[in-house]
């Protein structure tokens, strides 16, 4: 399936409302495997067509919100994390090493 093909017959469109035929539909999922481009524009349709039948229901239509703490951290806000979590670890660690030792005596 030809890009050409996909945006003058409105494929991504079509494939979203689930109106094309099977064998239309099974070329362009192929075609999907290895676009990134045919990939963005069915997302992009994925979200136009969410936000209009939200509309036209009389649904304000919300951005999905990611779920958990660590899907909203930036990468360099997860290693920050990861290296604090490490040092109340090995702090825990210390203080239970000394209340052993000494707790004895």
């Amino acid at each position: 399936m030809e890009h050409a093909y996909i945006e003058e017959h409105a494929v991504a469109e079509r494939y979203i409302c689930n109106t094309l035929p099977e064998k239309e539909r099974a070329e362009f999922e192929q075609h999907l495997v290895d676009c990134q481009e045919c990939m963005d524009r069915l997302l992009l349709a994925g979200m136009f067509h969410s936000h209009v039948v939200s509309k036209l229901q009389g649904i304000e239509s919300e951005a999905p919100r990611p779920q958990g703490l660590v899907l909203r951290l930036k990468p360099r806000q997860l290693v920050s994390l990861g290296i604090a979590s490490a040092l109340v670890l090995i702090g825990v660690l210390v203080l239970l090493w000394l209340f052993l030792r000494f707790a004895g005596r």
